[in-house]
């Protein structure tokens, strides 16, 4: 929800012209197009002179946040930009010793880490029993397939949990 209405309230403070629809769209296809380029190269790096099916990736760069405290949706927005389809799953829940929090946190690089820092730091103890989630990424229009690849997935993760 924080996410749709910064981005309602962006749009409606700065609308975009014609002019800059049509450039932030050919921006778009030319980032799609190198992106399809790089997966395409994958297959010079597999056995079997395919390109990568499926990339599996974070979903986010920390736990699940608390409701509407998301600072961070550049892991599942790089995916909806190039309109790839993507699944989460979970693959398993977390389990927070408090005297470990501490060490793990460092020192925050930018905003986003330092307001990550500060939602598990006040309360290290309620990340306990939080999902822990992956995606998988297929290739546009492929969602059936990114489907199908998850139940391979989530029958090896069942096998081996």
């Amino acid at each position: 929800m924080q996410q749709t209405e910064w981005i309602l309230s962006h749009a409606k403070e700065n609308p975009y012209t014609v002019g800059e629809i049509f450039r932030l769209n050919l921006a778009r296809e030319v980032f799609r197009t190198d992106a399809l380029d790089y997966w395409n190269q994958t297959q010079s790096r597999t056995t079997t002179g395919r390109p990568v099916d499926a990339i599996i990736s974070p979903v986010a760069p920390s736990l699940a946040p608390p409701h509407d405290t998301t600072v961070s949706w550049t892991y599942t927005s790089h995916w909806n930009l190039l309109d790839y389809p993507a699944a989460v799953f979970p693959v398993g829940k977390c389990t927070v010793h408090e005297a470990e929090v501490a060490p793990l946190l460092g020192c925050p690089r930018n905003e986003t880490e330092a307001a990550v820092h500060r939602q598990w730091a006040e309360d290290p103890g309620r990340a306990n029993g939080l999902p822990v989630g992956l995606q998988i990424i297929g290739r546009r229009h492929n969602e059936e397939k990114v489907l199908a690849m998850l139940q391979v997935v989530e029958r090896a993760l069942n096998e081996h949990s």
